[in-house]
């Protein structure tokens, strides 16, 4: 195979059906060096683990420091040249990437939320609410439930509190330590888990685990300390025994439903957030399986991040991992406090949790407004307002303004576009190489 000549990059891609050769002329844009640098990277390693075609990949490049007439584009966000010979000779780069870790409390003050609709006998000003006047407040440490029937707006208020809805009206305050949310301090230290698995079935745990890992992390972060950092959080999730196992899929036997919640969960967990949002996290499991998830999350808890999660009927074991409680009925908060004083406040309401029935069952059931043996829920609702957990949450909501550090101005580093366009370019096409 000869060489590149001047002003000529070329590259050969062989497998075991054919062969084909490349050639770009012009000068090679630094960016497309690293991508390639990448490219061979992952060639290399999956080769060793597999040794599949994938190790039909070669990559010939120029070298911009022979060839000074080649115009070099350079970016913020591109590896050094002086940094790629350093790997080349076999040597290290200092790590620049930390994790964030910031202790943080997320309270919501009466927040509500509406939506354009028609107009009709019911909705005369063409406004929906979804949710009126919510209020809630989650410490590091505290596993915060979200409780209340279908349509009671559980899912809208995590949408909000995760800063993923960008159309409505809302109105009120979402608060980090005391002080109005930024966005780019907000992102940089949560991380939200969606009702439904996005995973490729064709990928084992530790590759799903791995590829995430590069889409997300910084390139400060050397392929060690990634392994290193995968390694850790697929056995903190319990995942441990199935690394190497395929998430599947339809056509083919892979994890149980259980482990696809973890390893979504895992995924999230990658960058360490200081607050994690759940939507539904037992959605479609058995109760042994939503019984392990659960524990790993209080588990998570106990690492003192912020968690909040909505979840529709739990049982009385999970019930029972709760720290805070909410519960809403049509938009409206019937209670929000710690859950071990649920049942006495819904008792002074006149309302007894009968002795072996689930609590959470039995408030659910009383404030579903879709059917008529429900309680009369504006009373709840009035209630609620007018008692002394709201006040106290109303204290403390005030008093994380005075006393609590505010979080400084930071933003998570991540990795360059290049980066990431060569990680999906390659899962992209060995999920078409395993999926036929």
């Amino acid at each position: 195979m000869r060489a590149a000549s001047k002003g000529e990059t070329s590259w050969r891609l062989r497998d075991n059906w054919g062969f084909a050769h490349f050639a770009i002329r012009g000068g090679v844009p630094l960016h497309l060096a690293v991508t390639i640098q990448l490219a061979q990277s992952e060639r290399d390693r999956f080769r060793s683990s597999t040794g599949s075609t994938a190790n039909s990949l070669c990559f010939f490049v120029l070298d911009p420091d022979r060839h000074p007439s080649i115009s070099v584009m350079a970016s913020p966000h591109s590896t050094p040249y002086t940094a790629l010979d350093t790997l080349e000779s076999g040597g290290k780069l200092e790590p620049s990437y930390q994790h964030i870790s910031n202790p943080c409390v997320l309270s919501w003050n009466n927040l509500s939320y509406a939506v354009a609709c028609r107009k009709t006998a019911d909705v005369p000003n063409g406004k929906k609410t979804i949710l009126n006047n919510v209020s809630g407040r989650c410490a590091p440490g505290e596993l915060t439930a979200i409780m209340g029937p279908s349509g009671s707006g559980k899912t809208t208020l995590v949408d909000l509190l995760a800063d993923r809805i960008s159309s409505g009206e809302v109105t009120g305050d979402i608060e980090l330590n005391g002080e109005t949310r930024v966005t780019k301090t907000f992102r940089a230290v949560t991380s939200y888990v969606a009702q439904e698995d996005s995973l490729l079935g064709s990928f084992t745990v530790l590759e799903t685990m791995r590829m995430a890992a590069k889409l997300s992390l910084p390139n400060t972060v050397s392929s060690k300390q990634i392994e290193t950092r995968v390694d850790d959080v697929v056995e903190a999730m319990g995942l441990g025994t199935c690394r190497h196992t395929l998430v599947g899929d339809i056509f083919r036997k892979g994890l149980s439903g259980g482990q696809k919640r973890r390893l979504s969960i895992a995924i999230e967990l990658l960058s360490n957030p200081s607050i994690l949002i759940l939507d539904e996290p037992t959605s479609g499991l058995d109760s042994s399986a939503t019984h392990n998830v659960m524990k790993f999350i209080v588990k998570l808890c106990a690492e003192g991040k912020t968690i909040v999660c909505t979840i529709h009927q739990p049982s009385s074991l999970v019930y029972d991992m709760f720290t805070n409680v909410v519960v809403l009925s049509a938009g409206e908060t019937v209670y929000c406090g710690p859950r071990r004083q649920m049942i006495p406040h819904f008792s002074s309401a006149g309302h007894d949790c009968p002795t072996y029935m689930n609590p959470a069952e039995y408030f659910i059931s009383l404030v579903n407004t879709d059917f008529d043996d429900h309680a009369d829920v504006p009373k709840l609702v009035r209630t609620y307002a007018q008692s002394e957990i709201r006040k106290e949450l109303s204290n403390r909501i005030e008093s994380d303004r005075k006393t609590l550090q505010h979080l400084p101005d930071i933003e998570q580093p991540s990795p360059s576009s290049l980066r990431q366009f060569g990680v999906l370019m390659y899962r992209n096409t060995l999920n078409n190489i395993r999926n036929p």
